[in-house]
């Protein structure tokens, strides 16, 4: 049975709850959550925690980074470089995230419920990014590896030095980068979509998408 552990985080800070985290038994299996004030920086940074994991608030900037083995859900907002460096597990945003989410992500999935700012999968290397909402500008810029999937509006320059990876975007494009075009929707495609999508907890069958690859 997993070990619950209820956390507060209190005005003055949230380094003893970074203590009592870092203090819990690896080898366990855990439910956490985590209440108080949650909006602050660096919050959850380098959590490797096996189990599920919840903030019941919104969270700062450069929080969740190099996250990975567990699963995440944030039930506010989140700033800007959300899980940043991600390796592996999901992590579940139930409001709006800041810009550059899941920079550097290596793997593991990340998904929010409401809109993105710019920059998102910044240099990504491998993660999933599902966006239920809008992304901002510069989405995909220097993305590796990896996918993205958005379900509304994207701003301008997508894909901006983009080498690796695939976007799936079903509202409209301010404007792609020379980097890369849109191509034709494959089988692979839409089976792919389906089942990001259904692991952010939404039913899409993908037909209603537009690719988007590098140009190379």
């Amino acid at each position: 049975m997993p070990a619950t552990v209820r956390l507060e985080i209190s005005p003055q800070g949230a380094e003893p709850t970074r203590d009592a985290l870092r203090n819990l038994d690896r080898e366990q299996e855990h439910e956490v959550e985590i209440h108080g004030k949650t909006a602050q920086p660096y919050l959850l940074s380098g959590y490797r925690l096996r189990g599920h994991l919840k903030v019941a608030g919104s969270v700062g900037d450069f929080c969740f980074m190099s996250f990975g083995e567990s699963e995440g859900i944030i039930e506010g907002n989140a700033g800007d470089y959300l899980a940043h460096s991600i390796h592996s597990g999901a992590l579940f945003v139930h409001g709006d995230a800041g810009s550059g989410l899941a920079s550097l992500g290596q793997g593991g999935l990340v998904s929010v419920y409401g809109n993105a700012g710019a920059r998102v999968a910044l240099g990504m290397q491998g993660a999933d990014v599902v966006i239920r909402g809008n992304a901002g500008s510069f989405c995909g810029l220097g993305m590796q590896s990896g996918s993205i999937v958005i379900g509304g509006n994207v701003g301008e320059e997508m894909g901006k030095g983009m080498r690796g990876g695939i976007i799936y975007v079903r509202g409209e494009v301010l404007s792609i980068s020379s980097d890369i075009e849109e191509v034709r929707m494959r089988e692979p495609d839409k089976l792919k979509i389906g089942l990001l999508m259904l692991k952010a907890g939404v039913n899409a069958t993908g037909k209603e998408f537009k690719v988007f690859r590098p140009a190379h």
